[in-house]
């Protein structure tokens, strides 16, 4: 083997460290690439090395991935309000995690359990007299099943250049996909709207005919929590069907016609990126705290709308951590500047979320209706029958705070209270079965009834 100088060495180590901590390099074939353009070496010599250093820093540098092995998800019903405390405490201590909060007495609510804590769980759940069902038996093995099925949907189409809107996709798919359609339709425009806490494009497309600042908007914000990945395959065929569905299908080219539409696709590309490598139920930013062991901001708490009121945490290792104040993630921070930049031609603002079959209204942490609620309640109405009537799944509608539970710091409610947009809404999609890890076939029926939804409220809106 040929032994390198000290100075060469040196030099080459160096620079691919800097180079796999800059680019996010983690593949041997990616180092392999780096190495090749640093010394005129022998290729014997550089593979050798390459296989080193890609091993060594691969190993260093690789996230490790959750393993929910034997957790499960059970549902159970909260029937007094010492029931709905002593969820509140297991929560705290990081006894359980919420999947579906019980937004009040005898209504269901979903927990996250270990395999460790379960019995221990279970048994004060029954002492309680409340029985916990099994929805989810084992987390892990849903996980994987969907990996496996992402995997064999990503082979199926190896050869086919078109985006499969029915598998999902990490967030560098998503921004080329939008980026190309900007290129290639001239309805289409692509921007940035700002950066995430660890440097990602917040990329946003919009979809007009003729010059902005002349029609109403609808907007679409999607991805707030990392986990939910159902959201971002729902927008980011909605923004397809409008922007390719315009001229051949009627409905969508009046839609288009009549409102310029901006869609956000994620809105937490750092969390989504988190949830792919290395946490599949990843829900915050990943935005360093005062607490070393618990990084992460709850976006949606973290908007100027009762920032820091119920519903939210001054506890950075709370699922639902509101930040150091309101708009302190440039996440936030993007949303309201885009809404601020096209202040007054907002006419709808729908933060799409999963799970649960919702369509809510603000507000989230006042059980006091707004003014305009009645005119809310009615487009709700009309978009909830519009969904139930594609595939017949069951959905409520009202404001949040009676229909779920009280948040403060939402995207929806700042929407509302800081930009004056009447119809502000959160929509949580269908996904009882699978929670935040459904298979790629619901991507589909998600997406077309969720479309249809926002069709009809666009259509009825005054």
């Amino acid at each position: 083997m040929i032994a390198l100088p000290t100075s060469q060495c040196t030099k080459i180590i160096s620079v691919s460290v800097a180079l796999c901590f800059t680019t996010n390099l983690k593949t041997i074939e990616g180092f392999h690439l780096v190495l090749l353009r640093l010394l005129p070496l022998t290729m014997q010599v550089l593979q050798v090395f390459c296989l080193l250093v890609a091993l060594g820093l691969a190993a260093a540098t690789l996230p490790e991935t959750v393993d929910y092995s034997g957790h499960k998800v059970v549902s159970i019903l909260p029937k007094s309000k010492e029931n709905v405390q002593m969820l509140e405490s297991f929560e705290r201590k990081g006894l359980i995690k919420y999947w579906k909060q019980p937004s009040g007495l005898n209504r269901f609510a979903s927990i996250q359990i270990s395999a460790g804590n379960f019995e221990l769980i279970s048994k004060i759940l029954a002492e309680q007299g409340l029985s916990p069902t099994i929805l989810i038996d084992n987390i892990q093995e849903l996980i994987e099943k969907q990996n496996s099925e992402i995997r064999q949907r990503q082979i199926e189409n190896a050869n086919n250049r078109a985006f499969d809107f029915e598998n999902f996709h990490v967030y560098s798919e998503l921004l080329a996909f939008m980026q190309e359609m900007a290129t290639n339709n001239s309805l289409v425009t692509y921007s940035v709207i700002g950066q995430s806490y660890e440097g990602r494009d917040i990329g946003q497309v919009e979809v007009r005919t003729g010059s902005p600042g002349f029609k109403q908007i609808i907007f679409l914000e999607c991805g707030v929590h990392a986990r939910e990945w159902i959201t971002e395959s729902t927008c980011i065929w909605i923004f397809d069907q409008l922007a390719s569905g315009y001229g051949v299908d009627p409905e969508i080219t009046a839609l288009v016609d009549k409102y310029d539409w901006i869609i956000v696709p994620t809105s937490n590309p750092d969390g989504y990126e988190y949830s792919w490598t290395s946490d599949r139920l990843w829900r915050k930013n990943r935005a360093l705290t005062d607490n070393p062991v618990c990084p992460g901001v709850d976006l949606n708490r973290n908007y100027d709308a009762n920032f820091g009121g119920d519903g939210s945490s001054a506890l950075a290792c709370s699922e639902t951590y509101h930040g150091v104040s309101a708009f302190s993630e440039s996440e936030a921070v993007a949303i309201r500047d885009s809404l601020a930049a096209n202040h007054g031609f907002v006419k709808a603002f729908v933060s799409v979320h999963s799970y649960g079959g919702i369509w809510m209204s603000p507000y989230g942490y006042l059980t006091e209706l707004p003014l305009e609620y009645d005119e809310m309640y009615r487009v709700m109405a009309i978009g909830c029958e519009a969904i139930t009537a594609t595939y017949g799944t069951p959905f409520e509608y009202a404001n949040e705070a009676a229909i779920l539970y009280l948040t403060s710091g939402t995207t929806r409610d700042y929407a509302y209270v800081g930009e004056n947009i009447i119809y502000a809404y959160t929509i949580e999609t269908r996904g009882m079965a699978y929670g935040f890890i459904p298979p790629p076939r619901e991507i589909l029926v998600t997406a077309i009834e969720t479309w249809n939804g926002i069709k009809a409220m666009a259509n009825n809106l005054l």
